[in-house]
């Protein structure tokens, strides 16, 4: 048996050293690392998603970190953070279609191809005004949509990384964005001042 007297402390490895020691060892601390790191954001985003309902945003994300750690052998060795979202947007189509808003979810997909860059919307974020406004405007939106603007302007995802996520185009993402913000730019027109 050999000893590793010198290995870096799981807390200043990456996301995806620590999952191929998940994959590779079944090593239950570097899983219960990534746990802890994206745990809170993961229950944040199901949370904006599932109507703010607690139970069900903590639901889901112990589903995706289950799910993880059953698919642990079928990680590809990069892109853990996206990986992450393919399970947890995955869980939510699904929760979406036995809630019978599959129906909305569909009309949504179809709607738009135009392809343009996305604008950014959020230039006075520090406005209170603003923010309450942009997140009544949120809560207003298809489930669809509230992913894709969760994705892109909360999470932080690149376009490829949405694409991958959504299993969608880079291009129909773009045009999805393009249309989201366009439309949120237009009803949030009077705080453009702010």
């Amino acid at each position: 048996m050999r000893i590793t007297l010198f290995q870096k402390p799981l807390g200043r490895l990456s996301d995806d050293e620590l999952m191929l020691r998940v994959s590779s060892k079944n090593d239950d601390r570097a899983y219960s690392e990534l746990y802890h790191r994206h745990a809170r954001r993961l229950t944040g985003f199901f949370f904006r998603q599932v109507d703010k309902d607690n139970a069900l945003a903590a639901d889901l994300m112990q589903d995706t970190f289950l799910r993880i750690w059953l698919s642990r052998h079928k990680f590809s060795g990069t892109g853990f953070s996206t990986w992450l979202f393919c399970i947890s947007f995955n869980l939510l189509k699904n929760h979406y279609r036995h809630a019978e808003k599959q129906r909305l979810y569909e009309q949504h997909t179809e709607k738009q191809d135009r392809v343009e860059t996305d604008q950014n919307i959020i230039e006075h974020i520090d406005s209170k005004a603003f923010d309450h406004a942009l997140q009544k405007e949120i809560e207003q939106l298809s489930p669809d949509n509230r992913i894709l603007f969760s994705l892109r302007f909360e999470e932080e995802l690149t376009i490829p990384q949405i694409s991958e996520v959504m299993a969608l185009p880079e291009g129909t993402v773009k045009s999805r964005l393009h249309a989201l913000t366009q439309t949120l730019k237009q009803k949030l027109t009077h705080y453009e001042s702010i």
